[in-house]
């Protein structure tokens, strides 16, 4: 009986180095679950970031091309804008829209304000700043097909001429206060559009 209290005894003092290995393995384990956890919140949370910048700066690009053809519309269509040969696009004739056309309609953007109740902009929570240039090339004079509204002839013939052209958006986005470098976001944007030749 003795002798046999003694080999346990013995081989319980052998053994004593197991639980604690086991327990150390689970914290182990459990910690290296809890920091890839906490970095994959991370990962999720830094991409929905660039998700939404990327986002604000499509729509950005859309609105700038939004704002060219209502420019254009204002000073009596494409033929009252100057034509210039250092665009970016290779073409024979091209008409630049530069960023600082742009400014005029910078109020038409909601920014945010600081509460409370704190209430995002049109952008989001930041501000944004942003710089963009439209060049159209490519014009097609008169306008391919028939738009929507014009004179398909009568008694009060309308003198409106629309061509159809080449818009191509390049637009550059980045939150307030940081560089351009650092923190910017680009769109390039091409589409094909009928806008107002002359009046």
């Amino acid at each position: 009986m003795v002798n046999a209290s003694i080999a346990r005894s013995r081989r319980r003092s052998r053994e004593r180095g197991a639980a604690v290995f086991i327990v150390v393995l689970v914290i182990t384990m459990l910690t290296a679950i809890g920091l890839f956890a906490a970095h994959a919140a991370t990962l999720s949370t830094i991409a929905s970031g660039h998700e939404r910048r990327m986002t604000q700066t499509h729509y950005l690009t859309e609105y700038a091309m939004q704002l060219a053809i209502a420019e254009i519309e204002q000073k009596g269509g494409l033929e009252m804008i100057p034509r210039s040969t250092s665009c970016s696009v290779m073409a024979d004739e091209c008409w630049p829209l530069l960023p600082h056309t742009f400014d005029a309609a910078e109020p038409l953007l909601e920014l945010p304000t600081a509460g409370p109740p704190e209430t995002p902009g049109s952008l989001g929570r930041a501000p944004v700043q942003w710089i963009a240039k439209v060049e159209i090339t490519d014009k097609i004079r008169p306008a391919i097909g028939n738009r929507a509204g014009s004179d398909m002839g009568g008694p009060n013939p309308v003198s409106v001429d629309y061509c159809t052209v080449t818009m191509s958006a390049r637009l550059i986005a980045w939150p307030g206060g940081s560089a351009i470098a650092t923190a910017g976001s680009q769109e390039s944007m091409s589409v094909v559009a009928d806008i107002l030749c002359s009046k």
